[in-house]
């Protein structure tokens, strides 16, 4: 759709026209209106003499009436006409005031171009300089106590009342009720537990003496029976093994020899009897007897044969195997006893000392929980304001997460800060500061500090600390001391402000316009400008030490004086130059 543009003079024209089209409809109106109070006078004077009479004293008022009509309609034709007459002379001024007006843009422009191809010099001149700088900041109360709650053993506080954000609260007024119920409960199971605990080790105490002793006791028995099974063997090995292998072998050369003694008999008697030829009776009995004993004899070299082949294959090497056994077995039960005494009592002293830890532990734990009932309701330590939270940086952060559980059966984990009483006065500013405007700021700057809720109030004040070290945004936090004591009513900690720091200020700085100063082509850091010099047609090249800038103008620190007369004409060489690249 295009846009149809309509100067000023073709505008009025045109609202002009509009009038005139409602005038003449405010006439055609009235003359209407005329006609049909005409036609109800005629139809008024053909009813009775009584209605006549009546009508005669209406009738003159409505004639009146449609007189000022007419005289209406006349007025409004007669504006009409003045402005369709006004018109043209209304043009012809518009005209005359935009040929006007386009005289005096030409003539700026031309004024313009002329400063431009020859511009006046600058004078250089002392005046005041005053460097400011903005910061966001915030109110924060120098006095604050947190309210925590830091259990030593308890993990679960049930919200039953607390008192809401904002709340201004007395000296040891009740802030916070949690459910005391479960750890009344713990408390008493923990207290039989802390009674069981001491029975323990008071049994404990008694009978780990009795139980070293009789463990000294299993050992000094042991080593006893070693001892004694050691010198049986040796007994066994010296004395009766030697003769027991003697016995064996005198048994069974006794036997032997009783045995060649009733042959070599028997053989004797049966030779004598043999020689005689004739064998009495006496006789027959005396060789039947001498048989029988050599029969016995026999026998009995059969007996010690096989009791010293036993004796030397089995019973010795046997009591051997067994004395050797026995006195290993010996050995085992003394080192076993003596480990059982030495690591026995150790244990037994462990032991004990275990049951001393842990009724301690039962103490302490008994009286941490006594100390974490107290918690179960807190009240404020001093007069203040109730902010929800801990205050970091100045800000309020927590607010919102703790009005969600700073509510009936709403849960607190520990060692959280879920308030803070903050004392209203007195306050100070924070502020943050960034790298890059470090270096501007110093301890003991003056300040001016504008609340957002009312920017007509200041309060001066001073930089009262600066931190060295960045936070993790790299940025330096920055106090403020506010001079005055008495602030207004309604400021309070965590509303927001802005701080005006004066950073640089001198009574008589020399200042000249930023775009009078010309960099070296050939080394960027030297700043210089064109200063007219008497007795000298081009303007000559003075090298300048620059210092602060505010706005369009900058100061200078070096190379000036007042009254000197800068111009803005650039150095012959640097022109040439420019023209070099231009052309390149």
């Amino acid at each position: 759709m295009s846009r149809i543009n309509l100067c000023p003079t073709k505008l009025l024209a045109v609202l002009g026209t509009i009038s005139l089209v409602l005038m003449a409809s405010l006439v055609v109106a009235a003359e209407s209106t005329s006609s049909s109070a005409a036609e109800e006078a005629a139809a008024e004077d053909s009813t009775d003499s009584t209605a006549a009479d009546e009508k005669q004293e209406e009738k003159p008022d409505k004639a009146a009436e449609a007189k000022e009509k007419e005289e209406t309609a006349t007025e409004s034709k007669e504006a009409a006409a003045k402005e369709v007459k006004s018109e043209p002379a209304a043009e012809e001024k518009d005209t005359k005031d935009k040929g006007s007006d386009e005289k005096e843009s030409t003539d700026k422009a031309e004024k313009k171009k002329e400063e431009e191809k020859n511009p006046k010099p600058h004078v250089v001149k002392s005046k005041p300089l005053k460097i400011e700088e903005e910061l966001s900041g915030i109110f924060v109360a120098s006095d604050m106590q947190e309210i925590a709650v830091r259990p030593d053993a308890w993990s679960r506080f049930v919200v039953l009342e607390a008192v809401a954000h904002g709340t201004e609260v007395k000296k040891g007024e009740l802030l916070v009720r949690f459910d005391d119920e479960s750890i009344d409960d713990r408390l008493a199971d923990e207290s039989i537990e802390l009674r069981l605990n001491e029975l323990s080790l008071m049994l404990a105490e008694e009978e780990t003496p009795r139980e070293e002793k009789m463990l000294d006791l299993a050992f000094r028995e042991a080593e006893r029976n070693y001892e004694q099974l050691v010198e049986d063997h040796k007994y066994y090995q010296n004395t009766d093994r030697p003769f027991a292998v003697r016995i064996a072998k005198y048994r069974f050369d006794s036997a032997k020899e009783d045995l060649e003694s009733q042959k070599e008999e028997l053989a004797q008697l049966k030779k004598m009897y043999e020689a005689d030829e004739l064998t009495e009776e006496t006789e027959a009995i005396v060789l039947r007897r001498q048989e029988f004993e050599v029969n016995t004899a026999e026998l009995m070299m059969e007996l010690q044969t096989a009791s010293r082949d036993y004796t030397m294959d089995v019973t010795l090497p046997r009591n051997d195997l067994t004395y050797i056994t026995a006195l290993e077995a010996a050995r085992i039960s003394l080192e076993k006893a003596r480990t059982a005494r030495e690591l026995g009592i150790s244990r037994g002293k462990y032991e004990l000392e275990q049951k001393r830890e842990a009724r301690a532990r039962s103490v302490r734990k008994n009286a941490d929980l006594l100390s974490d009932r107290a918690l179960m309701e807190l009240r404020s330590p001093v007069d203040g304001t109730v902010y929800y939270g801990r205050c970091v940086d100045g800000k309020w952060g927590e607010i919102n997460t703790l009005s969600s559980k700073l509510v009936p059966y709403g849960t607190i984990p520990p060692n959280t800060v879920i308030m803070t009483i903050v004392e209203q006065r007195p306050l100070y500013v924070i502020s943050e500061l960034s790298e890059k405007d470090f270096s501007e700021f110093k301890v003991g700057l003056d300040t001016v500090i504008t609340p957002t809720a009312d920017e007509d109030i200041e309060i001066t004040g001073t930089v009262k600390s600066l931190s060295g070290i960045p936070s993790a945004s790299r940025k330096f936090e920055m106090q403020f001391e506010l001079d005055k004591s008495e602030f207004p009513e309604w400021l309070v900690a965590g509303m927001s402000c802005k701080a005006k720091v004066t950073t640089y200020e001198k009574k008589d700085a020399l200042q000249i316009p930023k775009d009078l100063v010309q960099t070296d082509k050939e080394d960027e850091k030297t700043k210089y400008v064109m200063v007219l010099v008497e007795d000298e047609e081009d303007p000559q090249r003075r090298e300048i030490k620059v210092g602060h800038t505010k706005g369009d103008m900058v100061e200078i620190l070096e190379g000036l004086v007042e009254g000197d007369k800068i111009s803005k004409e650039k150095l012959k060489e640097d022109e040439d130059k420019e023209d070099e690249d231009a052309e390149q």
